[in-house]
């Protein structure tokens, strides 16, 4: 009797860790298609990946490719080729740092910067009416409950 039990418990558990796995998976599809929507807005129709790597230009001056790089979760060959097309769109500037000859440095030109505004903005507001319905502490309390089971799912 132990044994059906514990057979029916252990399938009970796959259940829920499919319909989590199947959740996350709708969450993360969500996030990308929301993304490419507002990025699809932009004048210039940025991609994806370039509002994540662009936008931690909207605080700095000038930031070496490899941030960037990681800022976007592309590898640092990826970076350069997008920096180069936002280059040739008049979005970015690349020049040779001073200090060290092998460190690009990007920076936003006054076009990029109001492009990486617009879609900061946008991104908010959607976030913003999508969200409305939950108090703060909600939204932070699942957030932070989600990271939590995700980074332990990744590290098992």
């Amino acid at each position: 009797m132990a044994d059906q039990r514990s057979g029916a418990d252990q399938a009970g558990a796959d259940r829920v860790l499919e319909e989590f796995i199947q959740a996350a998976e709708e969450l993360f599809y969500a996030m990308r298609r929301s993304r490419a929507a507002i990025s699809g807005q932009s004048d210039q129709g940025l991609s994806l990946s370039q509002p994540a790597m662009l936008t931690p230009l909207a605080d700095d001056e000038e930031l070496p490719v490899g941030t960037l790089a990681g800022a976007a979760d592309v590898s640092v060959p990826t970076a350069t080729r997008m920096l180069q097309q936002l280059q040739n769109k008049g979005i970015v500037t690349r020049r040779r740092s001073p200090t060290d000859e092998r460190r690009v440095l990007i920076g936003l030109t006054p076009e990029g910067r109001e492009q990486v505004a617009a879609v900061r903005t946008r991104l908010r507001e959607r976030r913003s009416s999508a969200l409305d319905h939950y108090t703060r502490t909600e939204l932070v309390g699942h957030l932070r409950r989600l990271a939590d089971t995700i980074n332990k799912t990744g590290t098992s």
